[in-house]
């Protein structure tokens, strides 16, 4: 009985405690959290205290969010009264605060001069009484009048976040510490400081976390759109999904929503990744809507415009810009729909209804500012639809203009655009020599943004690394810190039992004395287990990190093999390209370039497996989409007279199989382009890959002319024949080639997964 009565005391003293500091709290901590009416009526019932100004000024910001000119008033007038209040209080602080009420108060009535000139009086008073969370607050006042529309504004702005942030520091103001390190990110990234942007973005999650505000989705999403910016794929895409699973966890479906969504439909088409962009421009486009909010409407649209018609859905991309141009308000937004019609329907190379669409597009240019850095895009489209239809001149003129603006502007990617179509418009001329120069020159702007790319990845990992660390030691000091806690309070209350049973009774005295020693041994006992725990954890944490060290310099230098393998094949067509137009022989010039495809459809291998985090597999429908494109494009000389349909499944092939299928695939095709349809005759060429229980088939067929009567294909010696047979015994498949009503080459063979004989999966 004794020893259930001991046991039940401290337990019921812990308890009481809490529940009066949570009095405590709930009566001076939450008013932000408490609506009008009760506020009005808690000052009512209150007395000239110091909680009566904090009532005023609670209330005056609350009226101020409420909105309205009476509100503003009536904001007002609060602050003069607990000016006053805190004056005949001698209340610094609240004189502080009381100033800066009436300083934004002036300023939402329009009378911004009146509201800065009280604001600095009150960060002059608050810096005299070394009131940290006054000056951050002043700081953060004044640094909102400045406008983020103008660079010099916007420096002006940073400096004095970066004042309240160090005060907010110092205070330890936590919650408004993690939004103001939000704000200033948002203003780093227009100035272009995007690491230091990174940084504070990943400070203001760790305080979040600390504080246990889970709302951190627009923080997720402004590092995705850094990661999208730096052409960090992968990255973007992570921080993206973190930002909706975030925000549906706190059952947001603002507008936010509608942007995070809009970044991954962008980031996937980034990737080629046009199936997987759709369902997030439509769930955009669905949030957008419900708002009503035309801007977010016409860019959303026109993101899935461009999904639409890179997946041969080109009627569902002009309903969509049907829609998005009866938003137009003016000619500027007419100009940017009809800039999207253009280009998506050069893609489909509908090139007489583009045709329309380019002269719009020509006359709304003329409208626009000489100047106006609005004019690059209208260019570049023009440029790829003269270079589509083959009007050389006119391609020239409009690639000159678009040059022009993004040199000017130092845009580097479009720089790079500009000399690839420079290479194109002089291999078409026969200006072999500019169209290599042209050619490197886009290589080595790619080597440098590459280079860029990396470097911010490193540094975002680092950043990761250093946060990991960061969150490891706030836990452990804090678990620490609750431990001495619990054993402090505890050892306090043991002392004043035992001094409590020292005067009642020497024999419960003599007891409880007995059981604190042996608690004491005890917790010796385990303090000591403890720290050999500790040094334990402290030694496998260092194995761990020492192994994800390797792993990730593993990825790296199996990235930077395909990225080098990928460079010295493309200097190697290059080569092939400039060696054809030294020969004279038709035939040599035709043997070349199927050399130089050869190798393409090789070097596209490296160049999958370079921009996706996949080490040794490749998908197989964005690789077959951009060769069959490539095939198309350069063999394909007649336009619409021979189209070429393929349908992929979703597929993940190893790159040892992927090769040889890969070269496969471009004889066949490249065979059908040639030979099947002789003259002026029109086709189809019909490419498909399937797979099922592990076996992956392949059917290549045109309704061309067929075969040779005379030929023997057992008996067959050309060069595609035989690598066609050999790759064919590489990878250990099944070759049928049937001539009936056109050709048809069928191809099977079983998945090989690294270190199996076969597999049944076709994905992982």
């Amino acid at each position: 009985m004794l020893k259930s009565s001991f046991q039940m005391k401290p337990a019921y003293l812990i308890a009481l405690l809490l529940s009066t500091m949570t009095q405590a709290l709930a009566q001076n901590n939450n008013l932000e959290n408490l609506q009008l009416p009760l506020l009005k009526q808690r000052l009512a019932e209150s007395r000239k205290d110091t909680d009566r100004v904090k009532l005023q000024i609670t209330l005056g910001h609350a009226l101020l969010t409420d909105g309205g000119q009476k509100a503003t008033n009536s904001a007002f007038e609060h602050g003069i009264q607990a000016e006053k209040l805190s004056v005949q209080l001698t209340y610094g602080k609240g004189v502080v605060r009381a100033m800066l009420l009436k300083a934004e108060s002036l300023i939402k009535s329009k009378d911004s001069e009146s509201g800065l000139k009280i604001a600095r009086q009150a960060l002059a008073l608050a810096q005299n009484n070394n009131d940290k969370s006054g000056k951050a607050e002043a700081y953060i006042l004044i640094a909102e009048q400045f406008k983020i529309t103008d660079p010099l504004e916007i420096r002006s702005r940073v400096r004095f976040y970066s004042n309240a942030i160090h005060e907010l520091k110092e205070a330890k103001e936590n919650s408004r510490l993690a939004v103001i390190l939000k704000r200033q990110a948002d203003l780093l990234l227009q100035l272009k400081q995007k690491e230091a942007a990174i940084k504070l973005l990943f400070e203001s999650l760790n305080i979040n976390k600390s504080i246990g505000n889970p709302a951190v989705q627009e923080t997720y999403c402004l590092i995705g759109r850094t990661s999208l910016d730096f052409a960090d794929y992968p990255n973007a895409i992570k921080y993206l999904l973190l930002a909706v699973k975030t925000a549906n966890e706190v059952r947001d479906t603002s507008l936010v929503l509608c942007g995070i969504y809009n970044s991954l439909a962008i980031t996937y088409i980034n990737l080629a990744d046009y199936k997987r962009a759709i369902p997030h421009s439509l769930r955009a486009l669905q949030i957008a809507n419900h708002y009503k909010d035309t801007n977010d409407i016409g860019s959303v649209s026109m993101v899935l415009a461009t999904s639409y018609a890179r997946t041969n859905r080109i009627k569902e991309a002009v309903n969509i810009l049907n829609g998005v141009k009866k938003l137009a308000k003016d000619d500027r937004d007419l100009l940017i729909v009809f800039e999207s019609y253009l280009i998506n329907l050069v893609y489909a190379k509908q090139y007489q209804k583009a045709e329309f669409y380019t002269r719009e597009v020509i006359r709304l240019l003329e409208k626009m500012p000489p100047n106006d850095a609005t004019r690059a895009p209208g260019y570049h489209y023009l440029t790829q639809y003269f270079l589509a239809t083959k009007q050389i001149r006119q391609a020239y003129v409009y690639l000159d203009l678009y040059a022009g603006i993004v040199r000017k502007a130092n845009l580097t990617k479009a720089i790079m655009l500009t000399e690839r179509y420079y290479y194109k418009l002089d291999s078409l001329n026969g200006n072999l020599k500019p169209a290599l120069n042209h050619h490197l020159a886009a290589l080595k702007i790619k080597d440098s943004i590459d280079n860029v790319t990396k470097a911010y990845q490193i540094s975002l990992l680092h950043i990761e690394n250093e946060t990991e660390e960061k969150i490891k030691n706030i836990d452990t000091l804090t678990k620490q810190a609750q431990v001495k806690d619990a054993q402090l309070e505890r050892n306090h209350l043991i002392q004043k039992i035992t001094i409590g049973g020292t005067v009642l009774l020497l024999i419960i005295t003599a007891l409880i004395y007995s059981r604190y020693r042996l608690k004491l041994r005890n917790n010796a006992q385990l303090l000591l287990q403890k720290a050999e725990i500790d040094q334990q954890n402290i030694s496998l944490k260092q194995l761990v990190s020492d192994k994800n060290q390797l792993i990730v310099e593993k990825d790296l230098l199996l990235k930077e093999v395909n990225h080098r393998v990928k460079n010295n094949l493309q200097i190697v067509m290059s080569l092939l390209a400039s060696q054809s137009g030294y020969m004279q022989n038709e035939k040599a010039q035709e043997v070349i370039l199927e050399s130089q495809n050869r190798v393409r459809a090789i070097a596209l291998i490296h160049d999958t497996l370079y921009n996706t985090d996949k080490i040794a597999e490749i998908e197989l429908s964005a690789y077959i989409s951009e060769l069959i494109g490539y095939l198309d494009e350069s063999i394909n000389t007649r336009n619409d007279k021979v189209s070429i349909a393929y349908e992929v499944d979703e597929i993940l092939l190893d790159v040892s199989q992927a090769i040889p299928l890969g070269i496969i695939l471009n004889e066949a095709v490249t065979n059908a382009l040639k030979y099947a349809f002789p003259g002026a005759r029109c086709g189809d060429i019909r490419v498909m890959v399937k797979c099922a229980k592990g076996m992956i088939e392949m059917l290549v067929r045109d309704n061309g002319i067929g075969l040779p009567a005379n030929l023997d294909l057992q008996r067959a010696k050309s060069l595609g024949m035989t690598l066609i047979k050999g790759l064919t015994q590489q990878l250990n498949g099944e070759l049928t080639i049937a001539d009936q009503a056109g050709v048809s080459i069928a191809l099977k063979f079983l998945i090989v997964r690294s270190g199996d004989a076969g597999s049944d999966d076709c994905s992982l």
